[in-house]
């Protein structure tokens, strides 16, 4: 049977832009971060009876290929990275007894730069015992036709002095004769492993394709100052045009990438991981109706993988049933910037926008 959402208006304004980020506070209560059409970034956050809404103080958002990154804090604290309009530059926000904004030094850990394709994820710290390194911000983006990471970290050697973003910057992928950081995107899996996917793009060398690209960071953690080493992975390196892609992980470390390739007008999957046979790559849609198309995907306890993209105008909810086999159920008017989040309980949320509304739902967790 057709997967059920429980809906609901966030903001029914009218002037909802898109941008759309979804993120869970404790007891597994949703935030989500978005701009306005005049370029505000809004916050939305779900308490006991009703949504808050708040605009971020003098905060405005550019481009509009780039989410805003929303990330939740152990204390259930927001963060936030986006482009600023005005400079180009990286901005990373932190809500603590009030709001607490700065550019982000992205040119060798020393000056902010232009950059485009923005991502960021906090550094859970599972197995850390102590909580000084636990919720570091980490950021991956595109500078001077190269992917890069920034974080902002203690030193292992002095946890006690104040995290820094100098020397915690890096550039991951140079690419050579492919421009590389199309769309990036970052996820931790279940053991603090971060990974960036993107697409590289070989227009320099005479070729209209942008692969899929995976970067899994090794941290330097044997001697203070050690850096830290990437291994560079091509995933979907047929003649493709991929853009757009979002990332999840699996409890057993494996994890999928979802993305939109422009020349099939295809919504796909890309499997990795350790396991026989990956990476894999398995087609949700092959008739997706729109330009730019955006997906969001997650994987719950059960290793049940689910998608939420925009088609035709409408919010569409893939489940993968098998190898290659998807159920698609129309959910929704709207579909534009769909975030998707699989809770701790297994319940999927999904936030969208429709004709300048912001909308979330909620299907319960299902054993099926």
């Amino acid at each position: 049977m057709p997967t059920q959402f429980f809906t609901e208006t966030v903001d029914g304004s009218g002037a909802v832009h898109g941008q759309v980020s979804l993120a869970m506070g404790n007891g597994n209560l949703p935030k989500i971060a978005y701009t306005t059409t005049s370029g505000a970034v809004m916050l939305a956050e779900r308490g006991a009876n009703e949504w808050v809404l708040s605009t971020l103080p003098g905060a405005a958002a550019a481009r509009d290929e780039y989410r805003i990154s929303l990330a939740v804090d152990a204390a259930s604290e927001p963060h936030v990275a986006f482009v600023s309009p005005a400079t180009d530059r990286l901005i990373y926000g932190v809500r603590r007894t009030e709001w607490e904004f700065e550019e982000v030094p992205t040119e060798g850990g020393l000056f902010p730069g232009s950059v485009r394709f923005p991502a960021m994820k906090l550094y859970r710290g599972i197995f850390e015992a102590d909580p000084a390194f636990k919720d570091a911000p980490h950021l991956c983006y595109q500078a001077g036709l190269s992917l890069h990471h920034a974080a902002k970290l203690r030193r292992r050697d002095n946890p006690g002095a104040k995290p820094v973003w100098r020397k915690n910057v890096e550039t991951v992928d140079g690419g050579g004769l492919a421009e590389t950081g199309w769309f990036a995107t970052l996820d931790f899996d279940e053991q603090d492993t971060l990974r960036i996917a993107y697409f590289d793009d070989l227009s320099p060398a005479g070729r209209s394709v942008r692969r899929l690209r995976l970067a899994t960071m090794t941290p330097g953690l044997d001697f203070p100052g050690q850096p830290n080493s990437w291994q560079v992975d091509v995933l979907d390196d047929g003649e493709i045009l991929g853009e757009l892609p979002a990332m999840a992980h699996s409890i057993t470390g494996e994890g999928v990438i979802s993305y939109f390739e422009r020349k099939a007008r295809a919504l796909k999957l890309c499997f990795f991981g350790d396991m026989p046979g990956l990476p894999a790559v398995e087609v949700v849609s092959g008739d997706v109706d729109g330009d730019g198309v955006r997906s969001s995907v997650g994987v719950s306890h059960l290793s049940k993988v689910v998608v939420a993209y925009g088609s035709g105008g409408r919010l569409r909810f893939a489940t993968r049933a098998g190898p290659g086999e998807f159920t698609v159920d129309d959910v929704d008017a709207g579909g534009g910037w769909p975030s998707l989040v699989v809770d701790s309980d297994g319940n999927t949320h999904v936030a969208h926008v429709a004709d300048g509304t912001l909308t979330y739902g909620i299907a319960p967790q299902s054993d099926e």
